[in-house]
């Protein structure tokens, strides 16, 4: 997980005073910040959803490991029981000497096939002791193991929780930044269109035409300011969301039409549904409506499906930021994506974007 000290030192740094300049200008430079922090953001996000899909990996394979070396405790457990009791049978069989044995027995052939036996529990002694030696053995290979891999990915996703956490800081605060330096615009706006309506009212009072000026010139002047214009033509509607694209594949269409039920939901660091979304829970969940089955990571994604030129999107079609992939939204046609954007936006459709570095065909 190096990129987390990757994208630390990538952040750019807040500033909270205003540039000299217009306030068009401060708004443009706020909203550059903003942008570029957001594709940190995006990275450190990705790392996290990497991070966590490998801890759940991890403890299923300790689980795993624990089952098994609960096996092999089942096998010491039971060498252990056939320890005690060879050791008794050999105890008991070797506690008088083999002279002494054989005057004190009544009948030596009865002796002797004991003593047969007593070799061959000493063989399966031995045996039993090799086997309780590897059981152990095994056992704490296994748990020593699973509980190693499982600490360490722990740790990783620590690292990475807490390059989130920096990363969304940073990204809330420039944010701000950027909110203020447009109420900042919106409020210079007012002011300046109130000092020119003064200004236009100021002008209008000492250019008025005296009371003397003849009436006839007056109403000329009504005439025209009355006279019927031109219709103009009127102002064309913002189009809607194109409809969910024919699609040549009933997976691809179940895909986009769930992409689409998502718009305007909030962004959220590691969101997969059904409220919130980040980029790859938005895809992952699509994804899986229509029955393909995606990691909830950009970069995984990437290598999903196969490669299409960008020159030959299709709705449908994944479409990556990055490599390995940091960002990734869907197609949707006219040279447009549907995705979850960054922290203080919602699910959306916009134009691409930047580079896209890859896209693929589910």
């Amino acid at each position: 997980m190096a990129v987390s000290a990757a994208v630390l030192a990538g952040l750019l740094p807040v500033s909270t005073a205003f540039a000299a300049g217009s306030t068009t200008t401060t708004v443009a430079q706020a909203q550059q910040q903003l942008d570029a922090v957001s594709v940190q953001a995006d990275k450190a996000v990705e790392a996290y959803d990497e991070a966590s899909g490998a801890l759940a990996t991890v403890t299923a394979n300790a689980t795993a490991a624990k089952a098994a070396a609960a096996q092999e405790q089942s096998v010491v457990d039971a060498a252990k029981v056939g320890l005690q009791a060879l050791a008794v049978a050999r105890y008991e069989g070797s506690s008088a000497s083999p002279a002494l044995a054989v005057l004190l027995s009544n009948d030596p052939t009865t002796f002797l096939r004991q003593s047969e036996v007593l070799q061959q529990v000493s063989h399966y002694q031995t045996a039993s002791l090799t086997d309780v030696i590897n059981a152990n053995r095994v056992m704490t290979a296994l748990q020593a193991s699973a509980d190693q891999a499982v600490a360490a990915q722990q740790s990783a996703l620590a690292k990475v929780t807490a390059t989130k956490a920096a990363v969304e800081k940073v990204l809330n605060q420039q944010t701000a930044l950027l909110n203020a330096a447009q109420a900042k615009a919106a409020h210079d706006a007012a002011i300046a269109a109130s000092a020119a309506e003064t200004a236009a009212i100021e002008r209008q009072r000492t250019t008025a035409v005296s009371r003397s000026v003849a009436r006839p010139a007056l109403l000329s002047v009504a005439k025209q300011t009355t006279h019927p214009k031109a219709p103009t033509a009127a102002p064309v509607a913002a189009k809607a969301p194109a409809a969910v694209a024919q699609a040549a594949s009933g997976k691809v269409a179940k895909l986009l039409a769930f992409a689409y039920a998502q718009l305007n939901k909030p962004y959220r660091f590691g969101g997969a549904g059904s409220r919130v979304y980040d980029c790859s829970g938005l895809v992952m969940r699509a994804a899986a409506a229509a029955g393909i089955s995606l990691a909830h990571s950009a970069a995984a994604q990437q290598r999903s499906g196969h490669r299409v030129p960008l020159s030959q999107l299709q709705p449908g079609d994944l479409v990556f930021w990055g490599s390995p992939a940091y960002h990734v939204g869907i197609y949707v046609g006219g040279g447009k994506i549907l995705d979850a954007p960054h922290t203080g936006t919602v699910v959306q459709i916009q134009s691409l974007w930047g580079r896209p570095s890859s896209a693929t065909r589910l």
